[in-house]
């Protein structure tokens, strides 16, 4: 059920964007045809194009990475909110597509009144239909979002193999950063001084950006693994509870969260809590 969730969500992401550039395409000629080389609404225009293209492709990268963990992680009875998040997130990254590969965002959808008109396209049409999907979905699912029934109390159950799972994480992100990094950079700077321009200002500022998103990201990995890891540390600590409260004489079943690991416990407590109440009629 969850992956068909997730499949679900990343086809609607990819239609959007495949809609949004097919419209964007069959516009050039037109009448209404108009370049932004902004943001929304002409936005930031006056930035250079280089900063734009960076700073949007570096952002919706980190957005893009949060989408798949909301995906991922939010309940089974948000698929909606999970629709309107790949709406957003489609729309987002058909403008950010259009700034890296044509430099600019094609608008064909004109609005306005007066001497006051704007310009907008299908992929900012599937902003705002997602942002407004998420936003009803979160008053009318409040107590799903923010209070599950089947959260568990506890941010750390196992505190140091969840905090060693979490770790190994963020050091193996940080290596790929490292390596992906040491590229970059060369290739920054051995392009820079064949087109004779001073790499010292420009590689500095890319380093300090990069090592921030760097960082950035590693700490986000990090909070993804300990919620990883809750599915799996969580059912063995359930279990062990379980054990225990039938040596104890408290009889009860046992059912694991939803999205939890190892579901066949349920299957083992069940033999094992058998054969304890069979041990006892036979006393």
């Amino acid at each position: 059920m969850l992956n068909k969730q997730l499949l679900k969500g990343l086809g609607i992401f990819i239609l959007c964007l495949v809609v949004d550039q097919t419209t964007k395409q069959m516009s050039i000629g037109e009448t209404t045809y108009a370049e932004n080389p902004g943001l929304i609404f002409g936005l930031a225009q006056d930035l250079p194009a280089s900063l734009r293209v960076i700073g949007l492709s570096s952002i919706f990268g980190f957005i893009f990475f949060l989408y798949l963990l909301l995906l991922y992680f939010l309940p089974l009875q948000l698929t909606k909110l999970k629709y309107g998040l790949s709406f957003l997130a489609g729309g987002i990254f058909g403008n950010v597509a259009d700034r890296v590969y044509r430099g600019t965002s094609i608008d064909f959808i004109p609005m306005g009144w007066g001497d006051t008109m704007v310009s907008f396209n299908l992929a900012d049409v599937f902003q705002w239909f997602g942002a407004g999907l998420i936003l009803f979905n979160v008053i009318v699912h409040e107590k799903i979002i923010w209070y599950p029934d089947n959260q568990r109390g506890r941010f750390l159950i196992n505190p140091r193999e969840q905090v060693r799972f979490a770790l190994k994480l963020s050091i193996a992100t940080l290596c790929m950063a490292f390596l992906l990094g040491l590229f970059s950079s060369t290739f920054l700077r051995n392009t820079l001084v064949n087109l004779k321009a001073t790499s010292g200002p420009a590689l500095t500022i890319f380093l300090l950006a990069y090592l921030c998103l760097s960082l950035l990201f590693a700490i986000v990995v990090f909070l993804a693994g300990i919620a990883l890891s809750h599915k799996t540390a969580g059912p063995f600590y359930a279990f062990e509870q379980y054990v225990e409260d039938l040596l104890d004489g408290l009889d009860r079943p046992f059912v694991l969260r939803e999205g939890d690991h190892y579901r066949h416990l349920e299957n083992v407590a069940g033999r094992v809590r058998h054969l304890i109440k069979e041990q006892e009629r036979d006393r």
